[in-house]
């Protein structure tokens, strides 16, 4: 065996191995963006308070109980709810998931439980770049929200400046709706 060919079966080694941690990875979810898992049924407020998740700097989302107006549509209640997100949490330690600049633009609930949202921001053409698991935790802070208030929504489309775009900021797939994820939500 020539040296050239000592060469390749070492690449060929070293390229099965990669694939297979990265097949491993997958497999075992610390490759990919946590799958959506229902938070199941929206909960009955508490004394007319929906339920909000922020992010905090523990990588969790946290709930926060707010008074909100609960009336009318789910187009309303969704806009309030965001409204709500972007206007930062009451609690000290957790953060708004979105910048202050962002406006819901439209909103639209399909037949089958897809709730559309466009998130508006004339300062931030495509959504911040934020690293991935803030990313994951801004969109899922607004997913679990309005999935966990909004009757009939079972899941979010995010847009943003009306463009559903391929990513959120880089990292969370947005071709598709998502629906809530539960495991990102503190337990304390």
């Amino acid at each position: 065996m020539t040296r050239h060919h000592g060469i390749f079966f070492v690449a060929v080694f070293v390229l099965i191995g990669m694939l297979a941690t990265v097949a491993w990875l997958y497999r075992t979810g610390r490759f990919s963006a946590p799958r959506p898992e229902s938070i199941g049924e929206p909960k009955e407020p508490v004394d007319g308070a929906v339920r909000l998740y922020f992010p905090g700097a523990d990588g969790r989302l946290h709930e926060e109980l707010r008074a909100l107006d609960a009336s009318g549509g789910s187009v309303e209640l969704t806009e309030r709810l965001v409204a709500s997100l972007i206007a930062g949490p009451d609690t000290e330690g957790l953060f708004a998931p979105l910048p202050a600049s962002t406006t819901v633009g439209s909103v639209f609930l399909a037949s089958d439980g897809t709730l559309y949202l466009d998130l508006m921001s004339t300062e931030h053409p495509v959504p911040p770049v934020s690293g991935s698991q803030r990313e994951i935790l801004a969109a899922y802070s607004v997913i679990n929200s309005v999935c966990g208030n909004v009757p009939g929504v079972r899941g979010v489309a995010l847009l943003w400046n009306g463009e559903q775009r391929t990513t959120f900021a880089g990292n969370l797939d947005t071709t598709r709706p998502l629906g809530p994820n539960r495991r990102l939500v503190s337990s304390g």
